[in-house]
């Protein structure tokens, strides 16, 4: 293994069951690190094909930082086209499987083709193959790890995605599921399963061992400063459930398709651990474990997926939500675009959503039975069949996370302009509209937003490459990833060369989305949040939105975002 890289990458073609190592350019790692940017960097030329075409990769890639010591680089991105948005997608998962990739001797697992019958990939450092899978088509995940147990890591698909759900998540036993974008679904079409990695024990190696230990503890210095992280209200000590209370208190919870606001009451870290005493954990290695597992051991859902499906039905309780989400994960379904789903099919139908209800349509939903068929589709395909298009709270077809966008402007240009859809995880405007880091922005205000996401949206896209967890941006820049990078393969990096990186996958996803279709006029938001505000909170200013959009876009043709 040269330095921070395997320079080696698995190849599965399931048309044809060819399974092979490959190497990959030194120029290509160079220039695209890993993670989002390698996935980027090999599915770029493949432009005009359909999400579900066989010839399409689904790249899963782990970062250079991988299998070292640095705080959150356990991560695995998996990229693709999305049959939910039809833009390019990357969404990350943190946990054992990037873990595995690594130590499998691997940097990246490409798969292409599709399978006659039900298949898994298996993956050790010596050999990789297909396994037959038809025995274990249509369990739930939940049912499926248990079998595997002991095999190595797994992503695999729930019912959701063997039914070909546009908004099918592929869950990992251990980790996160790579949740947003229903790859999920791409992977049931395939007629693939599973994916087992077991690793071997090759460690990783180091370029500049006495650099890497400096910018470690740099890296877990800045972690211990950041009251987000582990300041006595953050997320190591609550769980990502801190948000709650914080997004209560600036009216940004959504409610009834974004027509209303939850107060937070009975769903914040306080009423988890009144309900399930839960205890932290985390992704693989992580210091900062934001996530909860209850007492009984199962894991509890964190502030995306517990406040979406809140704001979808009547009365949400906590242990219903609970078990809400846990059933979205053994099917196989991301539940913020289930929620956005059954939020939009409620306001179209009238409708409403109680919690026992909401579960029935869940499995509903996963096997494409009646009402489940349209909400399969997702939130825009289903309104423009029912004649409501207005009601589909959506950006290129993704559902919204809950976080109101006429709370805070950045968050709502970010959202617009996300090369994936409607998600500020591309530039996260949070860290500094609500969070007040790096610096504090005003959350009122449309100014100076466009640069700002602009430049997030690079830095962001370079981070995603190393890979690691966004939470990370709360406490170090640029210039401590370049420091790690450095010392970790033993080449020369500053922060200024992760930003080029970042600009050149930010412009090569954009070029993508335009080869497929996508133009300027998608970067846009619902017009609910222009015409109407919600419970004391006014609508977005279209004229300001307007004009920053428009900056927004000249910075992103000139190329002078950094």
């Amino acid at each position: 293994m040269v330095n921070g890289w395997a320079r080696r990458i698995a190849r599965v073609d399931l048309t044809s069951g060819n399974c092979r190592f490959d190497t990959v350019p030194a120029g290509v790692q160079h220039e695209w690190l890993g993670g989002r940017g390698l996935g980027v960097a090999l599915i770029r030329e493949h432009t005009g094909l359909e999400p579900f075409a066989a010839d399409l990769p689904l790249v899963f890639a782990c970062g250079p930082l991988c299998g070292t010591a640095t705080p959150t680089s356990s991560r695995c991105v998996l990229t693709g086209r999305s049959p939910l948005t039809g833009t390019i997608f990357s969404c990350s998962s943190g946990g054992a499987f990037a873990w595995q990739l690594r130590r499998a001797g691997l940097d990246a697992l490409v798969v292409t083709g599709a399978s006659a019958v039900p298949v898994m990939v298996a993956i050790t450092p010596a050999e990789i193959g297909l396994q037959p899978a038809g025995s274990c088509w249509g369990l739930p995940t939940d049912s499926l790890f248990s079998q595997l147990q002991g095999q190595g890591a797994v992503a695999a698909i729930g019912p959701a995605g063997e039914n070909g759900v546009l908004f099918a998540s592929v869950e990992t036993s251990g980790g996160e599921p790579f949740g947003r974008g229903g790859l999920g679904a791409v992977m049931g079409r395939r007629g693939l399963k599973a994916i087992i990695i077991s690793g071997g024990e090759s460690p990783v190696s180091i370029g500049d061992r006495q650099g890497f230990d400096l910018a470690r503890q740099d890296m877990q210095r800045l972690f211990l400063a950041s009251p987000f992280l582990y300041g006595p209200f953050g997320i190591r000590e609550h769980g990502t459930l801190a948000l709650v209370d914080l997004l209560a208190r600036r009216r940004m919870l959504p409610a009834q398709n974004f027509t209303a606001v939850l107060d937070g009451d009975g769903l914040n870290a306080a009423a988890l651990q009144r309900h399930f005493s839960p205890g932290g954990f985390g992704c693989h290695d992580c210091p900062v474990a934001c996530k909860r597992l209850a007492d009984d051991g199962l894991p509890l859902p964190e502030y995306d997926d517990l406040i979406a499906l809140a704001g979808c039905c009547e009365k949400p309780d906590l242990s219903g939500l609970v078990a809400a989400w846990r059933a979205c994960a053994q099917l196989g379904l991301d539940p913020v675009s289930a929620a956005g789903s059954v939020a939009a099919w409620s306001e179209t139908t009238g409708q409403p959503v109680a919690l026992e209800f909401l579960n029935s349509l869940l499995v509903k939903i996963a096997c494409r039975e009646g009402q489940g068929a349209l909400l399969a589709q997702g939130a825009q395909r289903l309104t423009d069949k029912l004649g409501e298009p207005q009601a589909a709270m959506t950006v290129k077809g993704l559902e919204l996370p809950p976080y109101d966008p006429r709370g805070a402007c950045g968050l709502a240009l970010a959202c617009a302009v996300s090369t994936h859809g409607g998600t500020p995880l591309d530039a996260w405007p949070l860290a500094s509209e609500i969070l007040r880091k790096p610096v504090p922005t005003d959350p009122a205000s449309f100014d100076g937003k466009a640069r700002m996401i602009a430049l997030a949206e690079a830095g962001n896209a370079a981070m995603d490459s190393l890979a690691l967890c966004r939470f990370a941006s709360c406490a170090i820049e640029l210039e401590e990833c370049a420091a790690l990078l450095a010392a970790v393969t033993g080449q020369h990096y500053g922060q200024g060369d992760l930003l080029t990186i970042g600009q050149r996958i930010i412009a090569t996803e954009r070029d993508f989305n335009q080869s497929n279709g996508f133009a300027p006029v998608d970067d846009r938001l619902p017009d609910r949040f222009f015409s109407s505000g919600s419970d004391g909170v006014l609508p977005l200013d279209r004229q300001d939105f307007d004009l920053e959009l428009e900056r927004y876009q000249r910075i992103r043709c000139s190329g002078q975002a950094s």
